[in-house]
């Protein structure tokens, strides 16, 4: 009798986490990844540069979770390097002369996909068969059983 109790109580709890969303599982581990930000890091700097680039090299150097007080919204954070090739280079329309850059074009050489306020505005020169260093983070937003990031989409675990 003891043994059927045992099988039947089994059963019920494997019945009942059948029925829990995989998502619900995700105490630990269910965060941004790496590759997330590198899909990102990816998906911003086409919008940013006008020629083809290489990623050829790309690192995760720290990640925290946030939890902002007043709103009580969870977030994570990616900190990386990046390291990108230009064969061609990039906003060639940008490249100064005289010393003076074109109207809407940025003198910065601080690269960054995703500008802040205090980021460089506009576009920004890349000689050809330059490498750009970047040395970034991205901040990711709670959304629903994901993550959002900062170019929109919505990052679930895989």
């Amino acid at each position: 009798m003891r043994g059927a109790f045992i099988t039947f109580a089994v059963a019920m709890l494997l019945a009942l986490l059948s029925a829990i969303p995989a998502n619900a599982f995700c105490m630990f581990g269910c965060n941004p990844t790496e590759a997330h930000a590198r899909q990102i890091f990816e998906n911003l700097l086409k919008q940013r540069v006008d020629k083809p680039f290489k990623i050829v090299e790309f690192k995760q150097t720290m990640a925290e979770r946030l939890e902002m007080h007043a709103t009580g919204e969870k977030g994570y954070e990616i900190f990386f390097n990046a390291r990108v090739e230009f064969p061609e280079g990039a906003n060639l329309e940008c490249k100064p002369e005289d010393g003076k850059f074109p109207e809407g074009c940025s003198s910065s050489s601080h690269y960054v996909t995703a500008p802040r306020s205090s980021d460089p505005a506009g576009k920004q020169y890349i000689a050809p068969g330059s490498t750009v260093l970047f040395d970034e983070e991205y901040r990711f937003y709670e959304a629903g059983s994901g993550w959002k990031g900062p170019d929109g989409n919505v990052y679930t675990a895989d």
